[in-house]
């Protein structure tokens, strides 16, 4: 519910309770003073009549003629009925209209009265009588002979126009509802036009402002006016735009020199990656070209026997291809080889590389602890992709282990992503870790490990691509590798592939292609 309507529904509620009060007061009012009015006129009436019993029946004690009396009396005008009692509260004389039949007249409630109080006290009573268009007020009083003696009580009933009581309450009433109902018509009208021009539209205006400057506007001003809270509210936020519109002017500026710093590194650690490459690149096939060109000047100096100069072209041909190795690597890494998904036994496929790189563990006297889960799904794969990431986790370890080091593997399958737990959602991941006991990798070299060109080897010792070639071979299968190190304790990198290719890799491959 909008400010305005709640303003207007509890301000029209507060009206109509203060006048459905004034207008319960009024009608109260209006009895007590009707009733008033017969007790003012009762009072003369009741001596009246007081002084005619005396006579009849306190005096002479003439029953015919207090019978024809009381007959008289009620009712005329509004007299509902007199009764005359006896010493013992016996009714002895009761007018006709308390006995017969008169319209608009219930002598019940008058009969049952007892003048028992006033007999033993000696002292008058009233009171009125209460019912559905009915209003009777009575008046008993003692009836004292000439000689100052008790003879008895009468009561005398004023009937009190309950039909004029029931007129006066339903006039009241109906005046009580219409001013009531002008009166919420008029202040509703009233305040919704103060609301709506004082409240709801500078708080509608300020909504509408604020889903601009969401939406990136940030020039976007409130027009103040007046001094109230609304104003001052507005106020407020006009200046609250102008800070947001400097802060982030400011931000855009720091991002934006941000941006061109990191541009700038990105642009110099590419630099010194390409020198450093060079440089191996250099190394390597300055090393082969270096020989080839000594052996080709030996032999031109001289004429050479069959066997020398089959010796010495077969050491030219390892140079050439050991050159050739070096550049079919850089052409591997610019243009990966496209994924060829058989179905592939992880378990068995690592036994076979580790068959490929025996010879270098044995020179070294390094371990290697397998240690597969049981049952192993196989998994939808690349072979040959896979065989060359492993042999490269293999060549890291192995440039890094010293005599007696050890290199542990652990190969699990589970349905969470041991990487990506919200990749994971309905997909089946093999988790493979390959850790070592080597020297580790330093903290600052962690978030470059497979960047391409970068390597902490020496010059000639490589070139830096095959953990980038790694990398992009996991990537294109659909997973993910991160590496985790302590400097001097140990490297382990954990690899996550999934069981069944999804969609996602599928759109990675063609990427590279």
């Amino acid at each position: 519910m909008k400010l305005g309507t709640k303003l207007i529904v509890y301000l029209v509620g507060v009206v109509v309770l203060t006048m459905l009060v004034h207008g319960y007061l009024s009608v109260r009012q209006d009895r007590e003073n009707l009733v008033s009015e017969i007790r003012v006129g009762m009072r003369g009436f009741s001596r009246a009549v007081e002084a005619a019993l005396r006579d009849l029946y306190a005096d002479n004690r003439d029953l015919k003629a207090t019978q024809e009396f009381v007959d008289r009396v009620g009712p005329r005008g509004n007299i509902h009925g007199i009764i005359v009692y006896d010493l013992q509260g016996r009714r002895v004389a009761v007018s006709r209209s308390l006995t017969e039949s008169f319209p608009g007249l219930d002598p019940t409630a008058i009969l049952a009265l007892d003048p028992a109080s006033v007999l033993q006290k000696r002292k008058g009573t009233e009171g009125y009588l209460q019912g559905p268009g009915l209003l009777v007020y009575y008046h008993v009083e003692p009836i004292i002979s000439s000689e100052n003696k008790l003879a008895g009580a009468f009561l005398l009933g004023r009937q009190g126009h309950g039909w004029r009581l029931a007129e006066t309450i339903k006039t009241r009433r109906d005046r009580i509802v219409i001013t009531t109902s002008v009166l919420v018509l008029v202040l509703s009208l009233l305040i919704l036009l103060i609301v709506r021009r004082n409240v709801s539209r500078p708080i509608d205006e300020l909504i509408e402002r604020i889903r601009e400057i969401g939406k990136g506007h940030w020039e976007q001003r409130i027009q103040v006016m007046g001094k109230d809270e609304v104003s001052l509210l507005a106020s407020e936020f006009n200046r609250l735009s102008e800070r947001l519109r400097d802060t982030y002017r400011s931000l855009v500026n720091e991002q934006q020199q941000k941006l061109e710093l990191e541009k700038d590194l990105r642009h110099s650690e590419r630099l010194a990656s390409v020198g450093q490459l060079a440089a191996g690149l250099a190394h390597e096939i300055g090393t082969p070209l270096n020989i080839i060109g000594g052996r080709a000047e030996y032999l031109t100096r001289r004429p050479r026997s069959t066997e020398e100069l089959n010796e010495n072209l077969l050491i030219i041909r390892e140079q050439i291809d050991r050159i050739a190795g070096i550049v079919r690597q850089l052409l591997e890494f610019s243009r990966r080889k496209e994924p060829s998904l058989r179905t592939v036994d992880i378990a068995s496929l690592l036994a076979q590389v580790r068959q490929l790189v025996q010879h270098k563990l044995d020179e070294k006297g390094i371990k290697v602890d397998l240690e597969v889960s049981e049952p192993l799904p196989e998994i939808q794969a690349d072979p040959d992709l896979l065989q060359q990431l492993f042999l490269n986790l293999y060549l890291n370890s192995l440039h890094g282990l010293g005599h007696g080091g050890r290199i542990s593997i652990r190969v699990q399958a589970s349905d969470n992503g041991i990487i990506r737990p919200s990749a994971a959602s309905g997909v089946r991941w093999l988790g493979i870790a390959f850790e070592d006991n080597g020297p580790g990798i330093r903290p600052e070299h962690l978030d470059r490990v497979f960047d391409p060109f970068f390597t902490t080897k020496d010059i000639g010792e490589g070139t830096g691509l095959g953990l980038s070639v790694s990398y992009g071979i996991v990537r294109d299968h659909g997973g993910e590798i991160r590496v985790e190190s302590e400097a001097g304790k140990y490297a382990r990198f954990v690899i996550q592939l999934p069981v069944t290719p999804s969609d996602e890799s599928a759109s990675r491959r063609g990427l590279h292609l």
